[in-house]
């Protein structure tokens, strides 16, 4: 006997939107009673109403049908009961929806861009208000009046001091001049002799003039030409010469005829006039003659960085020094004991002891502070220098000193 089907169908109707419902027939159906039920939906009917939900259920079994009703009418609309499967049929916003949202969007954009741009512009003029306002006040300070001889060259900013050279002290620069005055008495006692010679006074005193010794010191060319004549003070003569040529050529204002300074430094100093009467005048030159001696040093320097004093290159150790030992020997040649090697000897010591003097004298040339050699001053009459002294004669800015120098070593005399 085949098995009794049983229909059970159920038809929905489900408030969508308004005035709008959609109407299913769902067909479930089994074979037997131990039979679970098959679902099917039959149809889909779109059709308008009211809000409103309606079931039907009838089930059929046989030949007899049963049918039940039930009708629910809600004034609210039901989305809880959308199924995901009439999502694909569901239709989207209205155009005048869709048109508000976007006039709605464009405006809030208008207003959020108009409000950035007024807090940005209002930010920007409030920092150009600023900036001028410290430009004003910057322009309004009263600037420090820089003093007429205040160093020419300001090193806030470079920091040239820094590779500049600081300044000896006493001690080392006596200790220097002690070890050249021993050497120098070393030569004289070695290679000049104490016979008679043949040479006249105004012979000896016109050599003298040549190398830069003039009548009008205390210690004149005569003088000096009679002193090296008598044996007895010839070695002392013969000293104070020697010391006082050579010196000279390492000074900015010597008077040798040979300079063993850099030749730049040497043709700037003979190109520079005369200084006025004007006192202000001279200490402005002083000032600026302190910081260019300083510079100069610095920039012929080989090696900048070392800041050690500048020396004697290699053709004022060879050349120019054996130019003012020839220029020396116009003097001293009558006083050379011995032969002709005694004399190549003589000749090539004193160009030694020429080089260890410029040497002296490069490292004065390169200090802050201005020193002068002393062969006269304060040297009783019957006395003779055989060494200078040095005075420092200003500080380490350029600015004289009001007064007396300030001795740094004492110079090494002989009575005569």
């Amino acid at each position: 006997m085949a098995a009794e089907a049983t229909l059970s169908s159920t038809t929905v109707s489900t408030a969508f939107a308004q005035g709008t419902s959609f109407e299913a027939v769902d067909v479930y159906t089994r074979l037997s009673e131990q039979a679970p039920y098959v679902f099917s939906t039959e149809y889909w009917n779109a059709f308008s109403s009211s809000p409103s939900l309606t079931t039907s259920t009838t089930s059929i079994t046989g030949s007899s049908t049963t049918a039940t009703s039930t009708s629910i009418t809600s004034s609210q609309p039901l989305a809880s009961s959308i199924n995901a499967a009439q999502s694909d049929s569901s239709p989207g916003l209205s155009a005048g929806a869709t048109a508000g949202i976007a006039i709605g969007s464009a405006v809030a954009g208008l207003i959020i861009g108009v409000t950035a741009g007024f807090f940005l512009f209002r930010r920007q003029k409030l920092q150009g208000s600023k900036a001028r306002s410290q430009v004003t006040s910057y322009n309004s300070l009263e600037k420090p009046l820089r003093s007429a001889f205040s160093s020419p060259f300001p090193t806030d900013k470079l920091q040239l001091d820094q590779f500049l050279l600081d300044s000896s002290s006493d001690a080392e620069i006596s200790s220097e001049m002690g070890s050249l005055g021993q050497l120098l008495q070393q030569h004289v006692e070695n290679h000049y002799h104490m016979q008679p010679v043949s040479q006249s006074v105004d012979t000896l005193s016109t050599a003298l003039i040549h190398l830069g010794i003039d009548q009008n010191s205390t210690m004149s060319a005569s003088r000096l030409a009679a002193l090296a004549i008598d044996p007895n003070t010839r070695r002392s003569a013969i000293q104070h010469v020697i010391a006082r040529v050579t010196f000279a050529s390492v000074t900015l204002d010597g008077a040798s005829p040979l300079s063993l300074l850099p030749q730049p430094i040497s043709s700037f100093v003979s190109l520079m006039p005369v200084t006025d009467g004007h006192r202000e005048s001279a200490d402005a030159v002083d000032i600026a003659l302190t910081r260019w001696r300083q510079l100069s040093a610095f920039l012929l320097h080989p090696i900048r960085s070392d800041r050690t004093p500048l020396a004697p290159s290699e053709d004022v150790s060879t050349h120019q020094a054996e130019q003012l030992a020839v220029a020396l020997n116009s003097f001293l040649e009558p006083f050379v004991t011995g032969d002709r090697q005694d004399r190549y000897e003589q000749e090539n010591h004193l160009r030694e002891v020429i080089v260890e003097c410029a040497t002296f004298g490069y490292l004065l040339f390169s200090q802050p502070c201005e020193y002068r050699y002393r062969f006269e001053g304060g040297v009783r009459p019957n006395y003779i220098v055989v060494f200078p002294g040095l005075d420092r004669i200003s500080d380490e800015e350029g600015y004289r000193y009001p007064s007396a120098a300030q001795p740094v070593v004492t110079p090494m005399v002989e009575m005569i």
